[in-house]
């Protein structure tokens, strides 16, 4: 049997059809709909000028688009008037023109999607060219077929929505405008928590607790209530990140877990932790490097298959830029932008951390208080005899205060807690 592409002729002639019976149809798909989706180049020269007269305001009907047709000289490579009449009476109503668009829009897919694949497969087999490049490539094509579809919307339908999401929070006391707690309260009442759509940042210096709080804020919820989260590290491995999960949650020194030294109370912590954290639905990725469009192709997967509602990334400035000869501030500020994309794209919360300067500025890039919701800096307390006394700094945040949250680093179980009855 031979395979044809996939297309459906009456699907386009009745979406023709409705559109001038109906020209407000016209207006609904205009910034969605292209020439490609035709498959017939007659269908293609209707379509093209029905939305030129759409736009000149002009008036549509049969006698309209056939006089248009013929000053524009397509009248004939149409079809003549004996094809414009048939379009134009091939359904007596528009009433089902969003199901015509519907089986245009599915074939056009497939029509992209077989394209696609030709050129894949041609580029598999050309030995010349690097296997990561073509991933990257395969990537792109299969991102780009993605298609804006938002619709605006009257503010009195928000207004309504809203009016029944600010009765819930005062049923709730807010809750409800919450999302997923850390195991810091006072950053969470701040930032309102990991929500939907967000980016929160997590800066450190080298070596002083980034990785660290982070690790702890993110696994906290799913330990607790089972929210499941993904973790991209390219700086740890995953069995170095879990001896942190369990020293931290556990409340045992990392080092004697490592080195077999607990003790029998702390066997009993590590034992009783696990049978909760093995449960947990903690998803670790573990890479030794990763381009902008390898994370955001990781996150997809990351919530197609596990459902992920928070992601987070170890960390910022170990990741691979799309463009190698851009400068590095523009390369590193391409990464903010992307965990902004994929945090809206996918609707997760992204936790993005990203290391500091000894002046205590985010290194290389500029960018990332416009991309974030928070920027949150754990530092030491430099004027403090304590060393292990540190603070949680909120430099940054769209949705509430900035306070500096005082607290105690117990390094040698890879935790912190906040500094209780210090402001």
């Amino acid at each position: 049997m031979e395979n044809t592409l996939p297309s459906d002729t009456e699907a386009e002639q009745g979406l023709l059809c409705s559109c001038m019976q109906d020209t407000r149809i016209i207006g609904k798909i205009a910034d969605i709909i292209t020439l490609e989706h035709f498959t017939y180049p007659a269908h293609q020269d209707i379509w093209a000028t029905l939305l030129k007269m759409y736009f000149d305001k002009k008036p549509i009907d049969l006698l309209t688009i056939t006089s248009e047709l013929r000053a524009k000289n397509l009248l004939e490579s149409v079809g003549g008037e004996h094809y414009i009449t048939h379009v134009y009476t091939v359904v007596y109503t528009s009433i089902n023109w969003d199901e015509y668009f519907k089986t245009i829009s599915s074939c056009y897919l497939r029509r992209k999607i077989h394209f696609a694949a030709k050129r894949m497969a041609a580029d598999a087999l050309d030995r010349t060219k690097d296997p990561e490049d073509l991933k990257e490539e395969a990537s792109r094509e299969i991102t780009g077929m993605m298609t804006t579809k938002t619709e605006s919307v009257h503010i009195a339908e928000v207004f309504n929505k809203r009016i029944n999401a600010w009765e819930e929070a005062a049923r709730t006391g807010g809750a409800i405008n919450r999302g997923h707690d850390s195991c810091f309260p006072r950053w969470n009442m701040s930032t309102r928590g990991f929500r939907p759509q967000t980016v929160h940042i997590i800066a450190g210096r080298a070596k002083q607790g980034k990785t660290t709080a982070a690790l702890q804020m993110v696994t906290t919820p799913s330990i607790n209530k089972g929210v499941p989260i993904g973790i991209i590290s390219l700086e740890m491995g995953a069995e170095e990140l879990v001896d942190k999960v369990t020293a931290c949650h556990a409340q045992v020194g990392m080092n004697d877990l490592r080195d077999g030294k607990l003790n029998k109370c702390d066997f009993a912590k590590v034992s009783n932790f696990m049978a909760q954290g093995m449960k947990a639905p903690i998803h670790i990725v573990d890479e030794a490097s990763m381009t902008v469009n390898q994370f955001r192709a990781r996150a997809r997967r990351l919530v197609v298959e596990n459902k992920c509602e928070i992601i987070m990334l170890d960390y910022a400035q170990l990741v691979t830029p799309n463009n190698l000869k851009e400068s590095r501030e523009r390369q590193v500020a391409e990464i903010s932008r992307m965990t902004k994309i994929v945090a809206k794209e996918l609707k997760v919360c992204v936790v993005l951390l990203a290391q500091l300067n000894e002046d205590n500025t985010i290194r290389e890039s500029r960018t990332f208080e416009m991309d974030c919701d928070s920027l949150t800096k754990i530092m030491p307390v430099e004027e403090s005899d304590d060393p292990y006394a540190y603070v949680l700094h909120v430099t940054h945040n769209r949705n509430g205060t900035t306070p500096i949250i005082p607290l105690k680093f117990h390094k040698h179980m890879a935790r912190l807690e906040e500094a209780i009855g210090e402001q």
